[in-house]
């Protein structure tokens, strides 16, 4: 079991070879839930070597998912797999004070081959399987994360019949809003708060192109709640992590280098 609280990575690791460093990773943040993304390496060598320093994880089976990989330090036989499309997969999880609660991991595709309106639509259907998923277990204890390919403020993320992720705390915990008559739940995204100089890094991925519109720093790894896990969000534990050990996951520029993204942790207690 986890403890008193539960911390959650995800890591879009650009099917690079990358469990040396995904190992320190896991033990320094203790992780009870990690959610990979392009991940090509050996799991269960990753697997053994954890095993190795005294700490059990388990690989989650997966259904219809095969873009993330998850482990966690729950026998399978404890979590409970819920919707699921090509891009995304929701579990039902044990939780030590809540009971169990909804996590679903994303990896909606590259922007290289889709628009806008695509991933309105895939941030629609996850929504809509989201709510599904709610009703089946009586529970909106629920967390989002991964890769969604979007930032912060594009459609998919806060259009109402889309994700409606909010960046204010405040606003979110209304829980939902009236549009044309219809009452539509709300996330909360605290990604907003690491987005900019404020901190740093100041996103989760780099990519710079020659077009007019050139924001450099994206916010594609992001984590959003829903307003009824509030209470339970540890707002400063969420991070965008650069360094593991003596190992830098950026280069001097600041840019992401073994990967092109940053993992982020968290936790839920």
């Amino acid at each position: 079991m986890a403890g008193r609280y539960m911390k959650y990575l995800f890591w879009n690791t650009q099917k690079a070879k990358i469990n040396s460093i995904l190992e320190d990773l896991i033990v320094d943040t203790g992780s009870s839930i990690v959610g990979l993304a392009e991940y090509t390496d050996d799991i269960n060598v990753l697997l053994h070597k954890l095993t190795l320093k005294g700490l059990r994880y388990y690989h989650i089976n997966k259904i219809g998912c095969e873009r993330i990989d998850i482990i966690a330090k729950f026998t399978p036989g404890l979590i409970e797999h819920l919707n699921e499309s090509s891009y995304y997969t929701i579990k039902k999880i044990p939780h030590e004070k809540l009971g169990f609660h909804l996590v679903a991991f994303v990896h909606l595709p590259s922007k290289k081959h889709e628009d806008d309106t695509d991933y309105l639509f895939y941030a629609h259907d996850l929504k809509k399987d989201i709510q599904e998923a709610e009703q089946v277990s009586n529970n909106s204890y629920t967390v989002i994360l991964g890769d969604f390919n979007m930032n912060p403020f594009e459609n998919g993320m806060i259009a109402a019949r889309g994700l409606h992720a909010m960046s204010s705390r405040r606003i979110a915990e209304i829980g939902s809003r009236r549009v044309k008559g219809e009452a539509l739940s709300m996330f909360y995204n605290p990604m907003w708060n690491m987005f900019g100089d404020k901190t740093e890094p100041p996103g989760t991925y780099y990519y710079n192109r020659s077009n007019q519109i050139n924001y450099y720093w994206h916010m594609f790894d992001q984590v959003i709640i829903r307003p009824t896990l509030l209470e339970h969000f540890e707002h400063d534990s969420l991070k965008i992590i650069t360094n593991v050990n003596s190992i830098s996951l950026v280069k001097k520029s600041g840019q992401p280098q073994q990967s092109d993204h940053l993992p982020i942790v968290f936790v839920i207690r």
